[in-house]
């Protein structure tokens, strides 16, 4: 049976937030009794919230499936997309995505689900869904592995051992820990749920201070051209009535390498071309503009392209809630009781 799993916050592997360095957590104590963790089972304890190792093997997972779902469509094996920048390199990919992928994951997670907590409260609907999400989590992903454990090994299929394939070509799948529960799935889940509300929060407050002129998308013509002479015959026929774009192709005037433009704001022309194209009305055609010994002229389509409008909010937003969340995360994990066991970390299996 197949279960769609709930939207989750996935964030990108490339980038490495010094503000989390691994550095900043203190080695776990074995005096565990009066912070609320074990460091048998735990691996993480921040202002007495613990994650067990279980409940990460679950994290990791959630992580690597929704990774893996981003690249499905262009590569047939996901793995392959990393695999290569380790090449000449002692760094594993193993050792890649858990310490600059899963490591925040957890980090960021654990901090903004133990946040929430001090601010909200999950509704009994929302506490429902988490619930169901847990269950089917638990019934199509645990179970099935506890009922292999349970049966008697098949017999050993012919062709090469998973130590004999080499890692940027086999399929990798991410292992979950044995002795799973379903309360710790509820937990993983319950984590993410609040995460994600937290999120929308900061989503909410950074749309409201992106305008409506810094996402503004408009669609333009530009030509550029290094004689005087060539850009005002261009222009001349252009008052007789040429269209804008079949005159630049077929007088093979424009230097650029395309014609047509989706222009915003942050793109890299002349401020006096940028101004020209927020400034001019939509249909309308600009004069010649000199600048640095080369002539312009542009023409503006859709002044306010609004789905491409529409799109560079959301690049935007995805930036700035990106921030916001690695920020308010590095300044809450500064004043909270951090412990990170660093040991059962490094022993901890990603791939299987």
């Amino acid at each position: 049976m197949n279960t769609k799993l709930p939207k989750r916050f996935v964030l990108v592997l490339l980038s490495i937030v010094t503000a989390l360095s691994l550095c900043g957590c203190a080695r776990m104590s074995k005096k565990s009794s009066d912070l609320g963790y074990d460091p048998e089972t735990d691996v993480l304890c921040m202002d007495k919230n613990t994650v067990s190792f279980r409940e990460l093997s679950v994290i990791s997972y959630l992580l690597w499936e929704s990774l893996t779902a981003q690249y499905n469509d262009v590569y047939t094996n996901p793995a392959k997309v990393f695999a290569p920048a380790f090449s000449d390199s002692e760094m594993t990919l193993e050792t890649y995505i858990k310490e600059y992928g899963l490591y925040k994951e957890l980090m960021m997670l654990t901090a903004f689900s133990v946040r929430f907590d001090t601010e909200n409260a999950l509704s009994k609907a929302e506490e429902n869904e988490v619930e169901a999400e847990a269950l089917a989590f638990y019934n199509t992903r645990i179970l099935p592995q506890k009922t292999d454990a349970t049966t008697s090994a098949a017999p050993e299929m012919a062709g090469p051992k998973p130590s004999e394939t080499s890692e940027d070509t086999r399929r990798l799948s991410v292992s979950l820990s044995s002795g799973v529960t379903l309360e710790d799935c509820k937990h993983v889940f319950t984590m993410y749920k609040k995460a994600r509300k937290q999120q929308a929060v900061l989503r909410k407050a950074a749309n409201l201070v992106i305008s409506d002129e810094e996402v503004r998308v408009v669609d333009c013509g530009i030509v550029k051209s290094s004689s005087e002479t060539a850009i005002r015959k261009f222009e001349a026929d252009l008052k007789k009535g040429n269209d804008f774009f079949m005159l630049a192709e077929s007088s093979g005037i424009n230097e650029l390498e395309n014609t047509q433009f989706a222009v915003m704001r942050s793109d890299d022309f002349p401020e006096i071309i940028m101004d020209t194209i927020m400034e001019l009305d939509e249909k309308k055609t600009s004069s010649v503009i000199e600048y640095n010994s080369a002539f312009y002229i542009v023409t503006v389509i859709d002044k306010f392209d609004e789905a491409l409008s529409a799109k560079n909010r959301e690049r935007m937003l995805e930036i700035m809630v990106n921030d916001y969340y690695e920020k308010e995360c590095a300044t809450y994990i500064d004043r909270a009781k951090v412990y990170f066991n660093r040991e059962g970390w490094e022993a901890f299996e990603l791939f299987r």
